[in-house]
């Protein structure tokens, strides 16, 4: 595998297929900052310089190329190149690559020459990246073009996988869902229709694609409306500090906690047993496995109007809204908190679809399925 070997998605990933009895290696340029996942041999270039601010490269040099991010994704490759990326695949001689997020890990993998090459489509590399520049957009039809495998989580997803050059022979919808484990905690959840006013997101605070920012503004007619209503953001980022001083500006810190990252499965499905309404608001996104755990967990989601929540989302699931209009989503947030036979109705659909479609097993059992034909071939 190559990819970030701290993120979620590919730790889950990873273990999966080693617990599976598969030799999993992530290669990767610096050691995880987590321990590594389980079962799996990280195999890094360079440790991480005490003190490095920004791993190499002044920093004119790197504002600069940050303006043009085709370019900076084209001098990373160069850099881990040269530190012996492609050396260190050759050395592990795998059946298989598998890079996670097509217009940067993807490059880097398709630039290996090794196959078969599977990459996997997160959302924005195919969405967002390449409508960004020029260069991106060339090396992304280039890494489908070497792919024999391209997993996508939405249909989006997919039609801007066959816009830039995918076959639909290619194709596998993989939806990182929820676990077997997850879905039984979650079961001893209470009625939805019982639950205090509590408010969840768990979206990243790396980066403004997911909008935090607007539900703490949403926040002041929520509390007009809903006095008691209580908001909790997890997870993290360097967003963090800002996020904190404008829910003190908007008088809202008493209500709003922030409790950094929430472990799964047990910590996740606890917190998200007791939320009357999960909230997630991206400008940009494929199928958020969080969205599907609230959806498990009997949460009434409110989320933006994308598609790809669409696929999941319907008027009777919960509260689809516009990105950038903090009353229209105060307003939907609200109906789910004061209408409990609500949140109960969409509670039972959305645990219907999850079940159909939304199965971490099930769905990694076909991309299992899908290695192994690869492999033959």
């Amino acid at each position: 595998m190559i990819g970030n070997p701290d993120s979620v998605h590919v730790r889950r990933w990873a273990e999966h297929f080693a617990a599976r009895g598969f030799d999993v290696h992530i290669v990767t340029f610096y050691p995880p900052q987590q321990t590594s996942p389980r079962g799996v041999t990280v195999d890094f270039l360079r440790r991480r310089a005490v003190n490095a601010g920004g791993g190499g490269g002044s920093s004119g040099t790197r504002d600069a190329l940050s303006r043009f991010p085709g370019l900076l994704r084209l001098a990373t490759a160069t850099r881990l190149v040269q530190a012996g990326f492609r050396g260190t695949v050759a050395r592990l001689r795998p059946d298989l690559v598998h890079a996670h997020y097509v217009s940067d890990y993807g490059f880097l993998a398709a630039i290996t020459g090794r196959h078969p090459l599977v990459v996997s489509a997160w959302g924005s590399d195919l969405l967002v990246d390449p409508k960004r520049s020029v260069v991106t957009r060339a090396m992304v039809r280039w890494v489908l073009s070497r792919s024999q495998l391209v997993t996508y989580d939405s249909r989006q997803v997919a039609g801007a996988a066959r816009g830039l050059g995918a076959r639909p022979a290619q194709l596998l919808e993989v939806v990182m869902g929820v676990e077997e484990e997850y879905m039984k905690l979650a079961s001893k959840a209470p009625p939805p229709a019982r639950r205090a006013p509590l408010i969840v997101s768990l979206r990243s605070l790396e980066r403004p694609l997911y909008n935090v920012e607007l539900i703490l503004r949403a926040m002041p007619d929520v509390l007009r409306a809903q006095p008691e209503a209580h908001l909790v953001i997890g997870n993290d980022g360097a967003l963090r500090p800002h996020l904190e001083q404008v829910a003190a500006e908007l008088g809202v810190s008493g209500s709003v906690e922030f409790v950094g990252f929430v472990e799964r499965p047990g910590a996740l499905a606890e917190l998200l047993s007791r939320a009357a309404v999960y909230v997630s608001i991206p400008s940009s996104d494929g199928t958020s496995v969080t969205l599907l755990e609230a959806m498990a967990a009997g949460a009434y989601p409110v989320v933006s109007d994308l598609l790809s929540n669409g696929e999941w989302i319907d008027k009777g699931g919960g509260g689809l809204v516009r990105v950038g209009a903090p009353r229209e989503l105060a307003a939907a947030i609200v109906r789910g908190l004061a209408d409990p036979d609500r949140r109960e109705s969409a509670a039972r659909r959305n645990l219907d679809v999850v079940r159909s479609r939304g199965l971490w097993e099930q769905n990694m059992q076909r991309v299992e399925d899908a290695y192994r034909r690869l492999m033959r071939a």
